[in-house]
């Protein structure tokens, strides 16, 4: 193919059931998670996770989060702060998998596309039917998502449903280096309020930083063409770079999530230096539906453009810097994942 798949309009209803763990964090569980010794704060949280399931599952396990609280429930909301690839997504799948009855698992930005879509009196008429929302990567990103966070949190949290939310910033930093987040405070003071905040410290078990990425990560256009004649899969797309972002700009990034679960492979020739925000913005949600979804992935770059330079320098030390490096982070994982399948499957041609 050389367009990226066609998304479809759906219901509330529909967009509420389609709001589960992706490919990626599909089978995990509190089991799978594997705590870092060195960083006692990764099973502290993997603990109080676990107590949290099992306190919204109505099991005799009460126990109190933290000994300031004088009740017998757990918090009401858990608000998971941590630097990339610390297993924070990880956790916030396996509380979902944990938890029985009706539960939804977004992203912060689809919940911000359900609100601006649905209307936030129908958007909180369906969620308060939950027992649990799971939502990752909150982040606020302008005045209006704020508000809008604030006037859902307080909605929401006073009916039954919990919360569990995974960031990179804590609450009360939220918006930082992107708006006047000080004419906002009340509104992010509230936010904060909502959660109880869990951190998680460690490092990213992915072992590299974006600084350190170089050419390894990237095919020259020959090889990047030739690996796609030769990928067997149908659900396959290789577009050149400029392609790619005038298509992604014709679609509401909220359906990236849509056309990542359609790919299996995705090929993407002469990615150049991105300088503009909007673009690159759009490039860093892509990333990361591409990354849930476990879509394989196959670059090449203008120049021999190093992977950790595909985002200009102001941007990448900027007030999106954690959103590119958690993109860079990502876009290693799923070039290594694709190189080593593809590697694997090569020595077994061989060996045959």
């Amino acid at each position: 193919m050389r367009h990226l798949p066609a998304v479809s309009q759906t219901s509330l209803h529909e967009l509420i059931r389609r709001y589960v763990p992706t490919r990626r964090f599909g089978r995990v569980s509190f089991d799978s998670y594997v705590p870092d010794d060195a960083y006692a704060s990764q099973r502290a949280a993997l603990e109080g996770l676990e107590r949290f399931a099992s306190d919204i599952n109505g099991t005799k396990r009460r126990r109190l989060w933290f000994r300031r609280r004088s009740d017998t429930r757990g918090p009401r909301a858990i608000y998971l702060d941590g630097g990339y690839g610390v297993g924070k997504t990880h956790l916030l799948a396996a509380t979902y998998h944990a938890v029985h009855g009706k539960r939804a698992y977004l992203s912060f930005a689809e919940l911000a596309y359900t609100i601006s879509r649905m209307g936030m009196h129908e958007t909180l008429s369906a969620f308060r039917q939950l027992c649990l929302l799971c939502i990752d990567e909150f982040e606020l990103d302008d005045v209006a998502q704020t508000r809008m966070a604030a006037t859902f949190l307080r909605g929401l949290l006073t009916g039954n449903t919990r919360v569990v939310t995974t960031s990179n910033t804590l609450p009360g930093d939220l918006g930082q280096g992107r708006f006047a987040a000080e004419a906002f405070q009340r509104d992010i003071g509230e936010i904060a309020s909502a959660f109880e905040v869990v951190t998680i410290d460690g490092q990213d078990y992915r072992h590299r930083l974006w600084t350190d990425l170089g050419t390894s990560e990237v095919q020259s256009q020959e090889s990047l063409r030739e690996a796609f004649e030769a990928d067997a899969t149908d659900e396959k797309v290789m577009l050149h770079w400029p392609d790619l972002a005038t298509e992604l700009e014709a679609v509401h990034p909220v359906h990236y999530a849509q056309i990542a679960a359609k790919l299996d492979a995705l090929y993407v020739d002469s990615l150049e230096c991105i300088d503009d925000q909007a673009v690159a913005l759009r490039l860093v949600h892509f990333v990361d539906k591409l990354y849930d979804q476990e879509v394989r992935l196959t670059l090449s770059t203008r120049n021999a453009l190093p992977l950790g330079e595909i985002f200009a320098e102001s941007y990448r030390h900027g007030g999106y810097e954690k959103k590119y490096r958690r993109c860079l982070s990502r876009l290693h994982e799923l070039v290594s994942e694709t190189n080593a399948a593809r590697s694997s499957k090569i020595r077994s041609g061989r060996a045959s």
